[in-house]
Order: C-alpha cells, then sequence, then structure tokens
C-alpha cells in the first residue's frame, strides 16, 4: 500500500462518474467539504492482499501518529489510484481501505472515507508547514514487497531539441529551462510529457473525451458479456483499424523490407523460450489449462518472433532480417487501471524486428524506423501533438550522442531522454512517440528499441560469408502501433485538440469511414440524383452515405455533423438542375460557423483525392442508404 498524506486548511471533492466495476454506492450525493483535515490519498496494490488486517493496522497507525502531530481529529481516507501502477481489484481493495478507515476511527478520529471506483474532482488548500506532506510505503508481515520500477531507477535527464541541440535538466530546475519553453509550439507539448515523467499526471475528475467519442461515432464499445478490458468493434471502427494495419504494412512493413509472418495467440508455458519470455510481468499473463498443461493466450513480449527466427536459415546475405506481424496480444491489467481504449485487456499490435549482424547495420535500421515512425505520428494519428520519449542506459547515451542528436535533427521533434545506470531490460534504450493529449495526458503509439542480448540468450543466429555459424549481436524491436486501441484513443483526442484550437473535432479524411454524406431534401424527388453522385463517388474510392431516412432535413443535418462526416452535401430543386453542389467543408470550418463551397462532382472527387493522396482505402463496410444501417449505440 502507498499513502500520500496532506495536512489541509480546507478540503473538498466531488464524485463525477464511476470509474470501474465495483464502484461503491454513494449514500449521500454531491460536494463534501472538510476544514483543517488530513487528507490520506491510499493507493491499495496487488501484495498488500497477502495480509490485508495487518496492513490496514500498519497504515491507520502511521496516519493516526501523523494526524497527532499535525493536531488535527479529521481524517479523511481518500482513494487514489495513481501512486502505483499494481493495483488491487476492486473488492479487496475497499475491505482494505475499510479496515484503515475502522482501525482509525476506534483511535477517536472523525474519519470520512471517499467512495472508491469515481472518477472525482478535488480541491485542496495545503497547510505548507514542514509536516504537511508525508509519503509512505506499507507492505504489512509478509516481508517486503517487490516495487515496481518508477522513476527512481533514472539518474539522469536531457532534452534534445529539434535542432538536436542538448539541454540537461533534473527534477528540480526542469521547469526553470526557458531557453526550451520559451519557443511554444511542439515544446510546450513536451513540457506537458517532462511534468508527466517527474512529478506525475494532475488528476482529473473527467473521464477521457475518446470514451465518449468512440460510441457517439459508432466505432467501438464496452462489451459487458465478455472480460473487462475487452472491446467489441463496430463497422466502422473495424474499417479505420484494418485502414490503419493496411498503413503498417503498405506504408512502413513493406517499403522497409520486411516479411510478414503470423504466430500463433496460444504458447506452451513448459517451453524454455516462453519462460523467458514471460518475464516480470507473468501475473498479468491470461493462463489456461488444457489436458493437465498449462498455456498462456500471446503477451506482447514477442513470444512467436523468437522461436520462428531460431527455425529459419540465414546467411548474411539475407541481413539484416526483417519481419512483420499483426498480433493480438492480452495482458491482464488491473481492473482499477483500465481506461477506455488506453488501458485495455486485449489489444492488437502491429509488430516488427530487425535481426542485425553488426552495430552498423543496427544503427541504420533504428534510424530508419524512427524516421518511418516520425511520419505515421504526423500522418494518422496525432498531427502535430506528439513528442519522442528515451529510456537509456547511461553508458549508451554516450556512446551514441551524436547519433541521437543527428536523429533528432532528421526527425525535428525535441525528445525527453531518462538514463539508467544499467539495463533494468533487454533493451539498452528505445524510443517511444508520446501523443500528447489537450487534458495534460500522454499515451504511447510507436517504439524503437535496441536490444543485445536476445540474439544470443535464445540461440539466433545466421552463418556469416566463411561459413560460419554467428550469433546475431544486435536485434531492433519496433512496434508501429503499440497498441491499435491507444492509437484510436489518440485520433479521438487529436480530435479534441481542434475543439481547442476553434476548430470542428473531426478524423482524418483517409480514416473517415464515411467520407461524404448526400442527403436528398425530398427522398421521394432527389434520391435517384443522390444514388446517382453516390455511385459516381464509389466508382472513384470514395465512401459514402446517402440519408434516405424520413427525417426532417435539420435532424439529418445535425447527425452527419454529429457523425463528423468531412464532406456535406444537400441535393434539392436548384441541384437537380445545376452541376454545382453545395459543400459543408469541416476541415475548413469554425467551432461554431460552417464553411460551404459550390462544387461540381469532378471538383469534390479532385479535393478528397488530394486530402488522401498516398494513403490505403478501403471501401466502406456499411450500405450505402442509411436506411439499410441499423443503430449500434442506442440512447
Amino acid at each position: 500500500m502507498r499513502s500520500l498524506q496532506i495536512h489541509c486548511s480546507k478540503f473538498e471533492y466531488e464524485p463525477l462518474s464511476r470509474a470501474v466495476e465495483g464502484a461503491e454506492e454513494i449514500e449521500v450525493k454531491g460536494r463534501r467539504s472538510f476544514g483543517d483535515c488530513l487528507v490520506s490519498f491510499i493507493t491499495v496494490e496487488g501484495g498488500d492482499l497477502r495480509d490485508p488486517g495487518g496492513i490496514g493496522s500498519e497504515a491507520a497507525d502511521s496516519i493516526g501518529e501523523h494526524a497527532r502531530m499535525v493536531k488535527t481529529n479529521t481524517i479523511v481516507v481518500y482513494p487514489y489510484a495513481h501512486l502505483s501502477s499494481s493495483l488491487a481489484t476492486a473488492e479487496p481493495a475497499k475491505k482494505v481501505l475499510e479496515e484503515v478507515a475502522s482501525k482509525l476511527a476506534a483511535q477517536g478520529f472523525e474519519v470520512h472515507r471517499a467512495p472508491f471506483g469515481w472518477y472525482k474532482a478535488f480541491n485542496l488548500v495545503n497547510r505548507g508547514h514542514p509536516l504537511a506532506e508525508l509519503s509512505r510505503t506499507f507492505v504489512g508481515k509478509e516481508g517486503p514487497l517487490v516495487q515496481p520500477e518508477g522513476k527512481d531507477k533514472f539518474i539522469k535527464f536531457y532534452i534534445i531539441d529539434a535542432e538536436g541541440r542538448e539541454h540537461e535538466i533534473t527534477p528540480d530546475d526542469w521547469k526553470s529551462k526557458t531557453e526550451i519553453w520559451d519557443k511554444g509550439g511542439v515544446y510546450k507539448l513536451l513540457w506537458t510529457f517532462v511534468r508527466n515523467e517527474l512529478e506525475g499526471r494532475p488528476p482529473s475528475g473527467e473521464s477521457p473525451k475518446h470514451i465518449e467519442y468512440m460510441r457517439r461515432l459508432e466505432l467501438l464499445d464496452y462489451a459487458p458479456e465478455s472480460d473487462v478490458g475487452h472491446m467489441k468493434w463496430y463497422p466502422g471502427g473495424v474499417l479505420i483499424k484494418d485502414l490503419i494495419t493496411d498503413y503498417a504494412l503498405k506504408k512502413i512493413a513493406l517499403p522497409w523490407g520486411a516479411v510478414k509472418m503470423q504466430n500463433p495467440i496460444i504458447y506452451r508455458t513448459d517451453v524454455e523460450s516462453i519462460k523467458k519470455l514471460q518475464g516480470e510481468f507473468h501475473e498479468r499473463d491470461y493462463i489456461l489449462e488444457e489436458e493437465g498443461k498449462e498455456f498462456v493466450l500471446r503477451f506482447a513480449s514477442d513470444p512467436g518472433a523468437f522461436p520462428f527466427v531460431q527455425r529459419t536459415m540465414l546467411t548474411y546475405r539475407q541481413m539484416p532480417f526483417r519481419v512483420y506481424e499483426e498480433a493480438i496480444c492480452f495482458r491482464k491489467e488491473q481492473r482499477g487501471e483500465l481506461t477506455g481504449l488506453i488501458r485495455v485487456r486485449n489489444f492488437w499490435m502491429t509488430d516488427q524486428h530487425a535481426f542485425c549482424t553488426s552495430e552498423e547495420q543496427a544503427l541504420e535500421e533504428y534510424r530508419k524506423l524512427s524516421v518511418l515512425f516520425a511520419r505515421l505520428m504526423r500522418d494518422t494519428v496525432a498531427g502535430e501533438h506528439w513528442v519522442l520519449g528515451f529510456e537509456i542506459v547511461e553508458d549508451f547515451y554516450e556512446k551514441y550522442r551524436g547519433f541521437f542528436s543527428e536523429l533528432m535533427h532528421e526527425i525535428n521533434v525535441p525528445a525527453f531522454f531518462k538514463l539508467m545506470k544499467e539495463m533494468t531490460h533487454y533493451y539498452a534504450f528505445k524510443n517511444e512517440g508520446q501523443c500528447i493529449f489537450s487534458d495534460g495526458n500522454n499515451v504511447q503509439v510507436s517504439t524503437v528499441q535496441w536490444d543485445v542480448k536476445n540474439g544470443e540468450r535464445f540461440g539466433i543466429g545466421y552463418v556469416d560469408k566463411e561459413g560460419r555459424r554467428r550469433s546475431v549481436p544486435f536485434i531492433i524491436h519496433a512496434s508501429s502501433f503499440g497498441s491499435i486501441e491507444r492509437s484510436m484513443a489518440s485520433l479521438l483526442e487529436n480530435a479534441e485538440w481542434m475543439k481547442v484550437e476553434g476548430k470542428q473535432p473531426m478524423l482524418p479524411v483517409w480514416l473517415s469511414p464515411e467520407q461524404v454524406r448526400i442527403i436528398p431534401l425530398n427522398p421521394g424527388i432527389q434520391l435517384a440524383k443522390s444514388v446517382e453522385i453516390a455511385q459516381q463517388l464509389e466508382e472513384n474510392e470514395i465512401r459514402v452515405g446517402v440519408d434516405d431516412r424520413d427525417m426532417s432535413l435539420s435532424k439529418r443535418v445535425m447527425e452527419a455533423k454529429r457523425h463528423w462526416i468531412p464532406y456535406l452535401v444537400v441535393i434539392g430543386e436548384t441541384e437537380m438542375k445545376s452541376d454545382e453542389l453545395p459543400v459543408t467543408v469541416r476541415k475548413d470550418a469554425k467551432l461554431d460557423e460552417d464553411l460551404r463551397k459550390k462544387m461540381t462532382v469532378r471538383q469534390l472527387m479532385d479535393e478528397i483525392k488530394r486530402e488522401t493522396e498516398g494513403m490505403p482505402f478501403r471501401r466502406s463496410y456499411l450500405p450505402t442508404l442509411l436506411s439499410m444501417r441499423p443503430i449500434f449505440v442506442g440512447g
């Protein structure tokens, strides 16, 4: 258990919406306020369940002692899921919190326990004296837990700007680096990322916007008939997912020179290589038993790629050997960690590896993928709202300092580097494309990793020019879309940036499930003309819907706008006689003002072709006529 205790002169909170299954019922709704009090923000961890009574007593004794030191008799026990990444499930966590509150009440304190499992807005006034803030970790009677690795493992911090210049920062002085932050633009995004990494993300009482949008646009939804953290995909969402994987294959993997493969999604746990790859997070694996044998569903640490390449006969002529896979992965995240599309229990990943014979080869592969992924971030999910984050062993930073400077200059985006003293994973360094949201959150989309261990560890080799078998000394791990679910969240959250900038939110035209909506003013009169125009557009690889429903024009127009249709055309009596169409263009509109243009069908087609040039295309997965489409999301 972890606790952050703050002595407040004023504290108030208000539950807003349920965050997890198992959220407690609220007896008294609305805002709760307290005067002089000690607020104990508590995270109950999975390991606490070995001794819930003992850990509850230990925590209560420490919190009570703190309250007596600051001379307050009021204690607020506040569930807070952000002090650890290893969370207990809902029911046991509530019992531990109840134990803490009960023990404190028995000591004579006035105790209030905030409800578990809710998004809550809160305000506090910290008294600011030397004893006002205190953090504690409690381990119970069973001995210390293995704590998850956090920011304490990092010893130095650098920023390399988009011009390739290096700036050293510390957790104490980073905000004062005005030579970085005064540049504005992307450096404001970098400021947010650095803050989140060094200080943590500020709590938010609101659900992420992508959860609202994924349902409104009928893309994805929760699946109560399945395990939590598993989503269902509506036709529009499946179309976007397929277009994203088309991009990963046709714009990244194949031009890079990869061969596409496919591995199973279930593996035996008695195979040595699978045991090694399960690693430290095996407790989050999905385990199955069949005929007395134990199996694991595919996890994110490449269980199929290494055995695949182990059995492949390679010579120096095929090196570097590049492989690509579209894989569905499973990771049993704690219930309290599940958040919309950002944290789920199964996800699609576009996975890549380059097996290299030399340092020069590996550096070039790392550079190529980093450049390709930078283009990906701009083309697909983030626009300009992203930065790079690095984790790297100190010796490797010193060795490749010049390489990183040149790389940032080539990519033209700043990066935040966190240095470790020694390797804690299989990689010596990695970068992550981090999408920055308008609410101050961030999420990883792509990654490129430098592996100097697993070639020899897993017996992956090749035959050199002299006919000798050698181990592969360098492996580049990469994922263009580390999770297509997170990429969908990033797409939708990036649309929220448009609202902040005074624009109408929308998806990129090439990813919009419906690119043009045609609305006949009177379906009984203008439907044939509308269908004729739709057929012309569809023949030119443009996705179209014709709203032939018996509804008012204003309602049909409003629904098209609510679904972010990029181009909206209304066909009335005038358009029956004219070659020009009135087109409402979403991309160039202001938040509170539409933009309409007169276009011929050819001009409309040409504009959409310019918007989608070079991008993958698939036909719509829904009928053209809206009267033939079911409603997937009700209410």
